[in-house]
């Protein structure tokens, strides 16, 4: 159902928990000190639980949901069908859903999953794991990543801790902080790893089919270990 805006008082550090079935989800972190559900948002339920967590359902129908909150909240959000947008600088985001598309801006840990659907993410402080059967999972900079996928794309363009990623198929390429490890397993796609000018990594590179390549002088700076069945491998200084 539609309803005129709703604001909602919270608590020094909120915590939100969002459901719904179908339809576009989008939270906007912003300097403000109250949740605000913005007109035309399907809520169905809204609870308090004495813990002071806000939950915020759209019900059974398909329906849109945007709403408001301040920065460095708590999000959690769960759809069956829908995009998924967080704006804005949030706290702990954790992120499901079965089909639909995931947008993150930053967060301080996120850990978002989708069946069928890509995962886009701006910046991570310290954790990001993320998951998807069919679809891209892309992270311009985090402090730590986890990754797996079955198909499709994976970048990590930059990323100050460590790295590892679990993928059937498609490319990976990633960004490294030449200080933490690395590690890639796939069974058919290229592996991309740069490192800054100048790291000497312990690489330790299986492919099946080609010859992987070391652009960079051996030696104990960081753990760089790459296994694919068939695909290239490169590490390389940039």
């Amino acid at each position: 159902m539609s309803r005129e805006p709703v604001a909602l008082a919270v608590d020094a550090h909120p915590r939100i928990s969002i459901s719904s079935r179908s339809g576009r989800v989008t939270v906007v972190a912003e300097e403000r000190a109250d949740i605000l559900i913005l007109e035309g948002a399907g809520v169905a339920d809204i609870v308090r639980d004495e813990a002071g967590q806000i939950s915020i359902s759209t019900g059974n129908g398909s329906s849109a949901l945007e709403l408001r909150c301040p920065r460095g909240a708590d999000v959690r959000v769960g759809t069956i069908s829908g995009r998924v947008e967080l704006r804005g600088n949030f706290g702990k985001v954790h992120v499901t859903t079965t089909t639909g598309n995931i947008d993150l801006d930053e967060a301080s840990a996120i850990d978002a999953r989708t069946v069928s659907g890509s995962i886009s993410v701006g910046r991570c402080a310290i954790k990001c794991r993320l998951s998807t059967k069919s679809g891209r999972a892309e992270i311009r900079h985090a402090e730590n990543a986890d990754v797996a996928t079955v198909s499709g794309k994976v970048s990590v363009d930059a990323s100050s801790g460590s790295v590892n990623v679990k993928t059937a198929s498609g490319s990976v390429a990633i960004g490294a902080s030449g200080q933490n490890d690395v590690a890639v397993q796939t069974l058919s796609g290229s592996v991309t790893v740069r490192v800054p000018r100048g790291t000497r990594p312990a690489a330790f590179l299986r492919s099946l089919t080609g010859k992987p390549r070391l652009d960079c002088e051996a030696g104990t700076d960081c753990r760089v270990a790459v296994s694919t069945m068939s695909g290239k491998i490169e590490v390389v200084p940039g």
